[in-house]
């Protein structure tokens, strides 16, 4: 594991360093991110579909252009909806009304917009039995084909 770290760190910094040289730091945003987590035994599960943080975080680095000012955490709730709309406006393009996401860049700017979402939708397919679930930064709820269940504290302070 610390092999791949260290490779996607010095190769990050390639192009980190190529970008500067060329003179387009400033103009660009360069974005890290993977799919949604697996878990490898924690809560005692093996996979993905429940709501816990584990599998529910997704990673999100972002190297910001120049007059963005978030540095660290943000805390409010995200998802990867959430990222064409970003990049449709750092790039000066129209968002389409019919997008489902809401752009980070008030987020990005440094600001904690009064109206962001206060809870998320999450619903995995698998036939016969599928799993939805909605959670907010203080507590989730889990149903199953067979069950429901509300638990607190399943998320941490992040959900990037």
């Amino acid at each position: 594991m610390l092999k791949v770290v260290k490779t996607l760190d010095d190769n990050v910094g390639r192009l980190l360093d190529h970008l500067k040289e060329q003179g387009l730091l400033d103009n660009t945003l360069v974005v890290y991110t993977s799919d949604q987590g697996f878990y490898m035994g924690e809560h005692g599960w093996f996979d993905k579909r429940f709501m816990y943080e584990e599998s529910l975080a997704t990673p999100l680095l972002m190297h910001l252009p120049k007059g963005l000012k978030a540095r660290g955490d943000i805390n409010e709730m995200v998802q990867n909806i959430d990222y064409a709309p970003t990049f449709l406006e750092l790039a000066g393009a129209p968002i389409p009304a019919d997008i489902q996401g809401v752009s980070l860049v008030p987020l990005l700017q440094g600001k904690h917009p009064k109206n962001w979402r206060k809870s998320i939708y999450y619903h995995y397919y698998e036939y016969p039995q599928s799993t939805v679930c909605v959670a907010t930064t203080a507590c989730a709820t889990i149903a199953t084909n067979s069950s429901i269940s509300t638990t607190t504290s399943m998320l941490g302070n992040s959900m990037i």
